[in-house]
């Protein structure tokens, strides 16, 4: 795909500024001079910035071929352009400037795989060969990508599934708990009713009479025998409730790393799969890689270097909830970062 940089044009000239930018440039670890800014963007003296490269070129009507092959190198003249290096090219703007032609740095230097680095901090801007991922590196890195999304879903699912159990062993033990309720309640009831009961009489009998009908008989007092004392129920101690507790977990911890910049983005999720809130989130993010040089095909099964790790503190998360964080990793090597298995984990405090 083409593309075209142009630069502001006025009344027929291109503005340039006259002064370098203010950072001092470093080609391949060497200065470099021939800079200059137009329009907030650095400009670079074509030939000089492709020497400096150990680059060499030939033109052929409107395209510069670019090779590490010794060429002709003929003067690049300015105005629009096609440079091409390999497979890819772009069509660059000269602009003319003390005899040289002057195009912008960025896109030709990306061209030719190199990454353009500005440390704000020293006001340096190094030019470096960019570190592109091999075809194992790539085929390594996608294998590492479908393995965790496999595991991301099976994940998923056990949590659901253990989420599911987790609610059905809830409502049973509160049904439970409601018919032992109900059970107590009914004893108490019967046995108020026994209590209140009287003997009942035999119908259709007399009294028996006694010897010496019509006499009246000797009245003698009569002594009521002893009333039992009757002690009322003890009540029996209601069963309490389960206590509710939250329970923290690590969900997902996934590293995704950028190998044309060096970075690595870490992502995670803490849930709570208690039936209580619980306090805030506090625990250790540990990122491990492989160490430099290390083969890719060893990656897999070899020792893991700790590349990285931070304390995290997050808020309280409510039952069934979740809390998601993510970080970034700069590797030291930047865009040399060793390919392989970059692994987070995040280690939940007690």
């Amino acid at each position: 795909m083409k593309t075209r940089v142009l630069l502001a044009i006025a009344s027929g000239a291109i503005i340039m500024s006259a002064a370098a930018p203010a950072e001092n440039y470093y080609v391949r670890n060497r200065p470099f001079t021939q800079v200059v800014a137009a329009g907030g963007e650095a400009m670079v003296g074509a030939e000089a910035f492709l020497r400096a490269l150990g680059m060499n070129w030939s033109v052929e009507g409107g395209v510069v071929t670019l090779t590490d092959k010794p060429a002709s190198n003929p003067t690049l003249a300015a105005g629009p352009l096609t440079y091409k290096f390999g497979s890819s090219q772009v069509v660059l703007e000269g602009s003319p400037r003390g005899g040289s032609a002057y195009v912008p740095l960025r896109p030709l230097a990306k061209l030719v795989e190199y990454s353009v680095n500005v440390n704000r901090n020293s006001g340096t801007v190094d030019i470096t060969k960019a570190r592109f991922a091999s075809d194992a590196e790539k085929k390594l890195v996608s294998e590492v990508m479908t393995a965790r999304e496999a595991e991301k879903k099976a994940t998923e699912e056990a949590w659901t599934k253990k989420a599911a159990e987790l609610k059905e062993k809830r409502e049973a033990k509160e049904e439970a708990a409601k018919e032992e309720a109900a059970k107590e309640e009914g004893a108490k009831e019967e046995g108020a009713k026994e209590e209140g009961k009287e003997p009942a009489k035999e119908e259709g009998k007399e009294p028996a009479k006694e010897p010496g009908k019509g006499k009246k008989p000797k009245e003698e007092p009569v002594t009521p025998p002893p009333v039992a004392e009757t002690k009322p129920a003890e009540a029996k101690p209601e069963e309490k409730a389960p206590v509710k507790e939250p329970r923290l977990e690590v969900f997902r911890a996934d590293a995704t790393p950028d190998y044309s910049t060096g970075t690595v983005t870490i992502s995670c999720e803490i849930k709570n799969t208690g039936d209580a809130p619980s306090k805030g989130v506090s625990g250790t993010l540990i990122l491990t890689g492989p160490e430099r040089g290390e083969s890719v095909t060893d990656n897999a099964n070899s020792v893991k270097k700790v590349w990285y790790t931070k304390s995290i503190s997050g808020p309280a998360v409510v039952a069934g909830g979740s809390w998601q964080f993510s970080e970034k990793y700069r590797h030291p090597s930047g865009n040399s970062m060793p390919a392989g298995n970059i692994v987070a984990e995040f280690k939940l405090s007690k």
